[in-house]
């Protein structure tokens, strides 16, 4: 069995796949595309300008930095919900019933992700960096010191990709792999690339998607076929899991937050003295009660399931 895309999906002309050149120049900013296999119903997408950290026949690097203004989507009559948050039965109806979607602002949370991109392969690898468990603590002793990152992989299950001069485009699988249990990690201590611990995310909406007509059940069970292929194959692309980009990563986070801590000190020297204004930076993370589009890969205990579908 290989690697299948369930569904196509629309994009513009002229498009290459990720792999082949020209190839962006690091440093450029491209735009990360997401269409649902529904676009053409109401031409909302999702569009997050990313950062080019390399490009080549290997594949695509691309970093997003927390803070970073995003255009994302909701659903007519959940506005203010996230999407994953919308009940199930509300999210996956038929195509004749299926909600509306809009285009709304957003703004990446989190301290950043790097997306690694390998070429002709339906998922993408994901770096993403966080602020450590208990950094946020009032008092500051039980939990980890304000700064620390906690570093999490993930995969996530999407169309194979494709790319203009300055865009990608892809379509969400809904299934994602994370690998949460410490003593499981996904690099082994002797080097290998370890599946053992790999934990399937959001196993119940796909279920759903399938279960209330949102899409066939043929679909669902091509990505689950995906992941569990890509899980007995990761040695395969080892350029894309290889360990190293952590510390991209990490070096990545640092410099934004370099930059942000700036711009605060910046901005807050302009507000009026005595004022009681703190400014957040121009381009840095809204908080959740200034902007109720944030995003970020949350943690979520339930629809998970492992390795075997279990």
């Amino acid at each position: 069995m290989s690697l299948i895309d369930p569904y196509p999906i629309i994009t513009p002309p002229g498009l290459r796949p990720v792999g082949q050149g020209p190839f962006w120049t690091p440093g450029d900013t491209v735009t990360w595309t997401f269409r649902r296999f529904d676009f053409d119903r109401d031409l909302a997408e999702v569009a997050r300008p990313m950062r080019v950290i390399a490009d080549g026949p290997e594949g695509a690097v691309l970093w997003l930095a927390g803070g970073t203004p995003t255009g994302e989507t909701r659903i007519v009559g959940w506005e203010e919900a996230n999407p994953h948050d919308v009940p199930l039965t509300a999210r996956f109806r038929p195509l004749a019933e299926a909600p509306t979607r809009i285009k709304v602002e957003g703004t990446w949370r989190g301290r950043g992700v790097l997306k690694i991109v390998p070429p002709q392969v339906p998922f993408s690898v994901w770096v993403l960096l966080k602020d450590a468990d208990g950094a946020d603590d009032a008092d500051g002793t039980d939990g980890a010191e304000a700064g620390d990152m906690r570093v999490e992989w993930y995969v996530n299950l999407e169309a194979t990709h494709r790319r203009s001069d300055d865009a990608l485009f892809t379509s969400d699988h809904i299934l994602d792999i994370t690998f949460p249990v410490p003593s499981l990690p996904l690099h082994a201590e002797d080097g290998r690339l370890d599946a053992t611990g790999a934990v399937f995310k959001d196993v119940d909406e796909l279920a759903a998607a399938a279960n209330y007509g949102a899409w066939p059940v043929e679909w669902s069970q091509r990505i689950r076929d995906n992941g569990s292929h890509l899980l007995d194959h990761l040695g395969d692309y080892s350029w894309a899991f290889d360990s190293a980009w952590e510390e991209v990563a990490r070096d990545l986070a640092d410099e934004a937050g370099d930059a942000h801590d700036l711009a605060r000190e910046v901005s807050d020297a302009d507000a009026p003295t005595g004022s009681g204004v703190t400014s957040k930076a121009k381009l840095g993370a809204a908080s959740v009660l200034e902007k109720s589009f944030d995003q970020e890969h949350a943690e979520r205990p339930n629809g998970c399931y492992d390795r075997h579908h279990r």
